[in-house]
Order: C-alpha cells, then sequence, then structure tokens
C-alpha cells in the first residue's frame, strides 16, 4: 500500500491547473500585463474602470467566482501593468490586450465582464472580435457618443497638468463646504476598492484617457450585430445610466438592471451589482 501521503500528493497533481489561482505577466505588443488567472469552468473575463485596477474585481466579491475560471488583469496604464506614455498605445490597444490574454491562456472565447472604461472595451471587443465573446456585461458605460469623448479629453487634459491622480482629484474636486468627515472617508475607501490610489503617476493615465476617443462612438448597426446576451448595470445617481440604459433601443438580447442610490464609483460595489452579475452568468 502506498504510503497516504503519496496518495495525496497524486491526488492534488491530477488536479486541473485552472483550479490554482495564478498570477503572472504576458507581454502585448511591448507592454507587460499583469493578470490573475483563478477557478475553474467557463471563462470570465474581467475588465476595470478607468484610473483602478483589477482590485475591483476582489472588491465587489466576483473574483474568484464560484463554478467559473475567472482572469483579470491591469489594464495598460494602471495598476502593475506597464505604462505607455503616448496616447496612441492606447484605445485599440486595450481591445488587443484582451485578445493577446486570451491566446496566451488558451481562451477560445468567454464572458466579459465590463465596467465603465472596461464596458467601453468590452462593447468594442464584441464589435472588432464576436466570436471570441460568449456573453457581455457593462456596467457605468454604455452607448457612449461624442460627449463622453470630450469628456474623455477634458480629463486627459486636466491630467496632463498633474502630477498624480491625488493632485486631478484636487483640482477637479468641487467646493468641500459641507463635505463631513465621513463623506472623504467613505469616498476614500470605495477609491480603495477600486484599486485608485491617489498617489499615482498621472501622465499614463492622461495617454490612456487620450486614446479612448477611439473606443467610443460605435454605431447603431454594429451594435445591432453583437448577438450574444448583454447585461447592463448602473447606479441610479450615475450620470452614464441613460447611456447604458440606451443600449436596449439597438440590442436584441438585453436587459437593464439600475442599482438605486448609488453612483459611479459606488455601483460595482454593492451587493446588487454583484448578485446580478452572477445570476446573469449562471443563467
Amino acid at each position: 500500500m502506498k504510503p497516504i501521503f503519496l496518495l495525496a500528493a497524486a491526488a492534488l497533481y491530477a488536479l486541473p491547473l485552472t483550479t490554482r489561482a495564478e498570477d503572472g505577466i504576458i507581454v502585448s505588443d511591448g507592454v507587460a500585463l499583469h493578470f490573475t488567472d483563478e477557478g475553474a469552468g467557463p471563462t470570465v473575463i474581467l475588465l476595470h474602470a478607468f484610473a483602478g485596477s483589477s482590485t475591483l474585481w476582489k472588491s465587489s466579491g466576483l473574483m474568484p467566482l464560484d463554478g467559473f475560471r475567472t482572469i483579470s488583469f491591469d489594464a495598460r496604464g494602471h495598476g502593475a501593468s506597464g505604462k505607455p506614455l503616448d496616447a496612441g498605445a492606447y484605445g485599440m490597444p486595450l481591445v488587443e490586450d484582451v485578445i493577446r490574454l486570451m491566446d496566451a491562456r488558451g481562451v477560445a472565447a468567454a464572458h466579459v465582464v465590463g465596467y465603465s472604461m472596461g464596458a467601453e472595451t468590452a462593447l468594442k471587443l464584441a464589435v472588432t472580435h464576436p466570436e471570441r465573446v460568449r456573453s457581455l456585461v457593462v456596467g457605468g458605460s454604455g452607448w457612449s457618443s461624442e460627449a463622453e469623448v470630450q469628456t474623455y479629453g477634458a480629463i486627459s487634459a486636466a491630467l496632463g497638468d498633474a502630477a498624480t491622480f491625488g493632485d486631478f482629484m484636487a483640482a477637479m474636486a468641487p467646493d468641500p463646504a459641507g463635505t463631513t468627515e465621513a463623506d472623504m472617508l467613505a469616498g476614500f475607501a470605495m477609491l480603495t476598492d477600486h484599486g485608485i490610489s491617489p498617489g499615482q503617476d498621472a501622465a499614463p493615465l492622461a495617454a490612456a484617457a487620450g486614446g479612448m476617443h477611439a473606443l467610443i462612438g460605435l454605431t447603431a448597426a454594429e451594435l445591432f450585430a453583437i448577438d450574444v446576451p448583454v447585461l447592463g448595470l448602473a447606479g441610479g445617481d450615475d450620470p452614464e445610466r441613460e447611456n447604458v440604459a440606451r443600449l436596449g433601443t439597438v440590442l436584441d438580447d438585453f436587459t437593464f438592471v439600475p442599482i438605486p442610490g448609488a453612483d459611479h464609483l459606488a455601483a460595482p460595489l454593492t451587493p446588487l451589482f454583484t448578485q446580478t452579475v452572477i445570476a446573469f452568468l449562471r443563467d
């Protein structure tokens, strides 16, 4: 009879590799991308918001996700990934990064969940690489238009005048009169949950915002061609709510769920957001 520790070791090595969490780096067109690949089952790709990182998905409870293989990564210019300073290194390269990551991890097609910048990337991915997408979840951004292009342009310009993201936030902050210490602490906690660091260098973020115009402005025909189920979510207090809901005018298989009382930062951290996404993926 084999010693029990040998049997245990044999059982361990017989497990699929995808049942173990793996952190690593792939290089996408010269840019290092930090990823986490965790769990087993149908693959879900998670795309975070502007200025944040893949930390968002741990905070939201979507990673790990029981019954699924979840892959998240820090978008170029963000988190622990490489940070080009040229706006031309952003926009469509954000989409191609997803494809290169899928190829590197042996994923033919996946469910794709994106929030804000990640939602813009997910929609463009579904339009340009439809064969790689099994379903879509888009939160906090939807059918964006020239107004959002102008917003990202203004953000890029303001970040270009700042040394850190904290400097940018201070310059853009409204009159603080009436803001309580509790409000400030809650806001800081949400930034941390998104993976947003006030001390991070503003220059790569300025470049990333400057390239977003290449992802925005999808036509009705392009969106109509998306033939996978799509779930849209937005905070009830998020100005982007209408852009997300508007996807229902062109998508055949679309469900919109508002998150009552939540703004843009808070929505993906709410139980309703997480529960709705999980139910959609399991349907």
